[in-house]
């Protein structure tokens, strides 16, 4: 038998696309691959070519290479099967869409070689195709070093994927079949807290293809009920358990390591979705017992934790209150003595303020004080705003506006107070267009300052604004607030050009950055026939898209996120969008306080769908301060008055969709199944996919045999054109040759044309199919859906525009029915669509366009 230093086990399911890339990473080491190392590959019962993949590899290297295949049974157990086999000195687990840096196992060789006394040496985790594309506790990685974790606690080692193991520490493990977060951080901890001597090798990388799974954790939630709470009763708990053992305390490393699984535990925002009241309960319960063990400077100190869990976490440890020697402190380090500003904007010598702020009390009161004299506020409702987590209310928020008549030779003094006289802070949200980092807000007219928790309003001089510019820069460059290195040129670009645009009147068109096919193309191409004196019209989208070309034919083009995208957003007036999501109408979002300030832009809602239920967690006053949102209906319109949006009536248009005028019934034997998505599904993983019942009941309905018989039989094509979400996952999915996944992802539009039928559960695609007088079946399996129905004013059974089904079996016997039908629209149905579209008349473009001619510029 060989002796090797390393046993790479390499778990694989469904990897074809990174399984290859992953072995010769292994292969390809500086460390002499045949005489050192195995590769023990494990495929989980993958679908895909990942099994003739593997096996060209152990073919190829069949001293090195072992190469076993097994059904589906989840991460754990084929890192059981993977230690059982292993023969190398040292152990590392690797997903096969991964793979490792060049110098890895040569490096980590050396590092065991010259360090005896440590058992786990990790390197540094490269996140990669992930918005977080930076390593994990980078500054953990400086320098090559053995880290006593008793004596410095900070850098916690929360996972195993960047560590190499001794083996023979590895040999009575035994994993669970689906290795979640919690078991990983058990697992790796309770080898620290036997030796906490951890090497830390800084010279090769781990790199994780697909970014970092904060909901890795919970991933078998709607599968294993309860898991959550277990997961800390359990393996958590072990933790805790072995520290007594070993020490007769808990060492601060492990309270920051428990500290860091509540985090990601809380971060999961579906976990309300997946969890029941009753073991959300649980899971409160649990979590309290652990919290015994962590003291409250550990809490308040940890890193890369918000401030809302910090405080929600100390709410649930103190018996689901405050303790009032605590007071002070939670006040310092949690901002609940700070307001923030979420609106601040001058138009026509009116100051309007909307601003917040958080409360361990319920009958908190904010006083405005103008000069010194107390002004009238009011309160606004916004229970969304309430910080909630696991079914807790642990601070109660405050929200309230006022305005304010300016006169432009007067300078103002503005600040706030708490009930108790106490004066508070001033913080901006964003995107709020005022900012610490820049610390002034401008218009043609005013110039606001924030002084020492003071706003300061004077009348606007050139010469005032450019010494406060100067200043800011100054500041940036001084302070090296993130993202100055690109902030401070645009400003000084922003600064240059300022004269000449000034006055200029310049619109953006958005529809998703990636894709024009929405209302904002629809619009664009309208409105960019229309004679509109002294407007420049833009379209923004990305250059490396196949739709950029399309709309260069149409009009302006800018790339999304390009310098030109970036400086002229500083001087558009309008930002016409189908997607008001600041983070894409943005192109600067990620560095957005860098900015603020010097803004003017209105932002246009045109509406992605029909808005069928309550949304207002997003859609809300605060949050994005539309000045423009686009209905198309009278149900959809009234409904945006009903929850706590909090608009203004004037904001609110009922004018028709844009992109109705374009659709054309171009009828053919096609039937489209396009359902929406499952939010409790956003990060997870190939194996909860697979397991979950979405993708279970759609896999086995494209595959439906009888389905393929009668499509085939009166002649009709099937497309499969699933949510975007789904694609990530779309080769889980089982093919065939009748019912097609559509993986070009062409027009919505001509889809809409084509088809005769479609099947869908709640997306609202369906608008857009009925409005053409065309039939539609709701697939509504289950009560996995993550909108409240009983929030909706949309009764599917009642309104809708075809039947609504609940079992697979009841679906394609409807399906045949319409076929045979020629999938012609009952009566009823006809109905239902003239009853819910008020404006069919095909002037839906020009309606808007004017309609947004109409609203005056901010600045």
């Amino acid at each position: 038998m060989r002796n090797f230093k390393f046993s790479i086990i390499i778990t694989a399911y469904n990897a074809e696309l990174g399984i290859a890339k992953c072995i010769k990473s292994i292969i390809n080491q500086t460390l002499n691959f045949k005489e050192n190392t195995e590769i023990i590959l494990i495929n989980d019962g993958s679908t895909d070519n990942t099994d003739s993949t593997c096996r060209y590899f152990a073919k190829h290297y069949p001293n090195n290479i072992i190469y076993l295949s097994k059904k589906h049974e989840g991460e754990g157990n084929s890192r059981n099967l993977g230690i059982s086999k292993a023969k190398g000195k040292y152990i590392y687990f690797i997903d096969g869409d991964d793979f490792l840096s060049k110098n890895a196992l040569k490096n980590v060789s050396d590092f065991f070689n010259k360090n005896e006394n440590v058992d786990i040496v990790t390197i540094l985790t490269q996140f990669l195709e992930s918005e977080e594309n930076y390593p994990l506790f980078d500054e953990k990685y400086k320098k090559t070093r053995v880290i006593n974790l008793l004596d410095c606690p900070e850098f916690i080692q929360a996972e195993s994927k960047s560590c190499f193991f001794k083996t023979n520490l590895l040999k009575q493990i035994k994993f669970s079949n689906q290795f979640k977060l919690s078991e990983d951080i058990a697992f790796t901890n309770k080898l620290l807290i036997s030796n906490p001597n951890l090497g830390i090798c800084s010279e090769g990388s781990y790199y994780n293809v697909k970014g970092r799974d904060n909901n890795a954790l919970l991933n078998m939630i709607p599968n294993l009920k309860d898991s959550g709470s277990k997961d800390v009763k359990y393996h958590i708990k072990k933790l805790i358990d072995a520290s007594l053992e070993k020490y007769a305390s808990i060492p601060d490393f492990i309270q920051k390591t428990i500290l860091y699984y509540i985090n990601e535990l809380i971060l999961n925002d579906t976990i309300n979705e997946k969890l029941t009241e009753s073991e959300i309960n649980n899971l409160n319960k649990e979590m309290k017992n652990v919290l015994k063990y962590v003291d409250d400077e550990n809490i308040y100190s940890q890193n890369d934790m918000d401030m809302k869990i910090k405080t929600f976490l100390l709410y649930i440890k103190n018996d689901d209150s405050y303790p009032e020697t605590d007071q002070i402190k939670l006040n310092q380090y949690l901002k609940l003595d700070t307001v923030f500003i979420d609106i601040y904007e001058i138009i026509d010598d009116n100051l309007y303020i909307l601003a917040n702020v958080n409360s361990i009390s319920s009958d908190e009161k904010i006083d405005v004080y103008v000069n010194d004299k107390k002004i009238e506020s009011e309160k606004v409702d916004f229970p969304q705003r309430e910080k909630y987590y696991l079914n807790k209310r642990y601070l109660t928020n405050h929200t309230f506006e006022f305005n304010l008549k300016l006169d432009n030779s007067k300078t103002y003094e503005l600040r706030f107070k708490s009930n108790t006289d106490q004066d508070l802070h001033i913080d901006f949200s964003r995107p709020c267009n005022f900012s610490k980092v820049v610390g002034y807000s401008k218009t043609r007219k005013y110039l606001s300052t924030l002084n020492n928790d003071k706003i300061i309003i004077e009348k606007y001089k050139t010469l005032k604004w450019i010494k406060k510019e100067a200043e800011t820069l100054f500041g940036m460059l001084k302070n090296r607030a993130s993202g100055f290195e690109t902030a401070i040129p645009i400003r000084l670009i922003y600064l240059a050009l300022y004269p000449f645009l000034r006055n200029k009147r310049i619109w953006f068109y958005m529809d998703f950055p990636t894709i024009a096919d929405d209302n904002g193309m629809h619009l664009f191409k309208y409105s960019i026939k229309q004679d509109d004196p002294n407007i420049k019209k833009y379209f923004i989208i990305d250059k490396n898209t196949p739709d950029y070309e399309k709309m260069k034919k149409i009009g302006p083009v800018i790339g999304y996120h390009s310098l030109k995208h970036r400086i002229l957003g500083l001087f558009a007036e309008k930002i016409i969008t189908s997607h008001p999501d600041n983070n894409y109408i943005y192109a600067f979002w990620g560095h957005y306080p860098n900015f603020a300030g010097i803004l003017r832009s209105s932002t246009i809602f045109l509406q992605h769908g029909i808005t069928l239920n309550n949304i207002c967690s997003w859609l809300n006053k605060y949050d994005k301060n539309l000045d423009f949102l686009l209905t198309a209906s009278q149900k959809e319109y009234d409904s945006l008055f009903k929850y706590y949006y909090n608009y203004d009536e004037e904001i609110i248009k009922l004018l028709g969709f844009p992109r109705f005028d374009n659709l054309k019934d171009e009828k053919t034997k096609t039937i489209l199944l396009m359902p929406s998505w499952r939010r409790y599904l956003n990060n997870e993983n190939k194996y909860t996919i697979s397991s979950s019942s979405y993708f279970k009941t759609y896999n086995s309905l494209i595959n439906n045999e009888k389905l393929i018989q009668k499509a085939k039989e009166y002649g009709y094509e099937i497309i499969f054109r699933p949510h975007p979400h789904v694609y990530k996952y779309i080769g889980l999915f089982d093919e065939n040759e009748t019912i097609k996944i559509d993986h070009e992802r062409g027009s919505y539009q001509d889809l809409f044309k084509k088809g005769a039928l479609m099947i869908t559960d709640y997306s609202s695609v369906a608008f857009d199919f009925a409005y053409l007088k065309k039939p539609v079946l709701y697939y509504q399996y289950g009560e996995d859906y993550h909108f409240n129905l009983e929030e909706s004013y949309f009764d599917y059974e009642k309104m809708g525009f075809g039947e609504v089904c609940h079992n697979e079996d009841e679906l394609v016997d409807l399906i045949e029915d319409y076929m045979k039908n020629d999938c012609e629209m009952k009566e009823k149905h006809i109905q239902n669509v003239e009853d819910y579209f008020i404006f069919t008349d095909k002037n839906n473009c020009r309606r808007v366009h004017e309609a947004i001619s109409k609203i005056p510029p901010r600045d």
